[in-house]
């Protein structure tokens, strides 16, 4: 049933990502298709890095950007995502694991003595930050390790007016095409809304994972998280408040203007730091 709660906190601030274990093996089966790979690469080649990617994770964008040539740092909190991305840069060149920087740290109030000409957030990591205080804290260390002139680049899911009436949500749905895993296990992964707090902008999901083993076995995990969504003028208002110059908002990958009616679309706020 829908309904507010004031009581939706997340534990883990990367959303599971520390504290459960299939959750981070299942990662790469399940974002495999995203597209936005090329952007990255492409900004990180405009820019001639180096860059700067909060929540890295299994080096899903790091792996391709410093394949590419260009250097790059990832910082991350999950000592499992961050294990995933090093066994991923022993099978390449001794060039991309030369590009390749990995430290674990908080997004909020770190310090890596080093300013980037880019720096990006890709794909919702922002969003497992509920309270104001850190989401400021991000984009304020975001912005402080920027160059003068430097981009960055953030993105969020659109929840659209339209999915946020949507009550069909709070039934399970089919999200992620059966995936097979290197030793024989099948994976069928389904999602619902368990709750929805119009007022602090949270919601709770889970990410449901059926699998069955080898041998016939089958099981269910669950994986409940809390993220907070946004709207457009508010994140831009956030980084304008952090001292990043928003430069352009967009709907996709391909630049797409912005359009908060479009359900399937992303909200990718791209800025300058402010000299």
């Amino acid at each position: 049933m829908e309904r507010r709660s004031a009581s939706i906190v997340n534990a883990d601030v990367t959303g599971g990502y520390i504290d459960l274990p299939y959750v981070c093996e299942y990662y790469d089966y399940i974002f495999r298709d995203l597209k936005d790979r090329d952007f990255y690469v492409d900004l990180a080649h405009k820019t001639g890095g180096p860059v700067l990617e909060l929540g890295s994770g299994t080096g899903r964008i790091v792996v391709p950007v410093a394949r590419a040539g260009i250097k790059i740092t990832g910082i991350d909190l999950s000592d499992r995502m961050m294990d995933i991305c090093r066994a991923k840069l022993e099978s390449e060149s001794e060039e991309t694991r030369g590009n390749t920087r990995i430290v674990k740290t908080n997004m909020c109030g770190f310090d890596l003595g080093e300013r980037f000409a880019l720096v990006i957030i890709p794909f919702s990591t922002f969003q497992y930050f509920l309270e104001l205080e850190d989401q400021l804290g991000c984009l304020e260390s975001a912005e402080r390790h920027l160059r003068d002139g430097g981009i960055f680049v953030i993105s969020v899911f659109n929840e659209s007016i339209d999915r946020l009436s949507d009550k069909g949500v709070f039934e399970e749905f089919d999200i992620t095409p059966e995936f097979t895993m290197e030793d024989g296990r099948r994976v069928f992964r389904r999602f619902r809304y368990v709750e929805r707090d119009y007022t602090k902008q949270v919601e709770l999901k889970e990410s449901i994972f059926y699998i069955t083993h080898p041998d016939g076995r089958r099981e269910r995990l669950v994986h409940r998280f809390a993220m907070r969504y946004f709207f457009q003028f508010e994140l831009i208002h956030l980084c304008e408040r952090a001292g990043l110059n928003v430069t352009g908002v967009y709907s996709d990958y391909a630049y797409k203007p912005f359009d908060a009616s479009f359900r399937e679309g992303r909200l990718i706020v791209i800025a300058e730091k402010r000299s």
